[in-house]
């Protein structure tokens, strides 16, 4: 279960924006997201465990949203090999229904 956020409004110097998108643009994150990762890691004074349960968190949330694109994956793999049936089925249609010989699968 997650916490509730509030917004945040701080202001940085352009150079800092800037090296924060050049951080973000490295990871492909977004400068706001890299933000708000070093100021999390800021607010636990470097504490090593604290960071370690933070990125367990980070890696099961990961890991959770990799077996969803499995499952996307697979899905559309399905589908793709049905809709192959069905244009194929289509095909035979509009061949019996113009008069065509129907050419038999092998």
């Amino acid at each position: 279960m997650t916490n509730p956020t509030r917004p945040l409004s701080i202001r940085l110097a352009a150079q800092d924006i800037e090296h924060l998108a050049e951080r973000a643009k490295r990871i492909s994150g977004t400068p706001t997201g890299v933000a708000r990762e070093l100021i999390r890691s800021g607010l636990t004074d470097g504490d090593p465990f604290t960071q370690a349960t933070r990125l367990l968190k980070i890696e099961r949330k990961l890991a959770a949203l990799g077996q969803d694109i499995q499952a996307v994956t697979t899905s559309s793999s399905k589908n793709t090999g049905s809709l192959g049936r069905v244009e194929s089925m289509f095909d035979q249609l509009l061949l019996a229904l113009s008069g065509q010989p129907i050419e038999e699968d092998a």
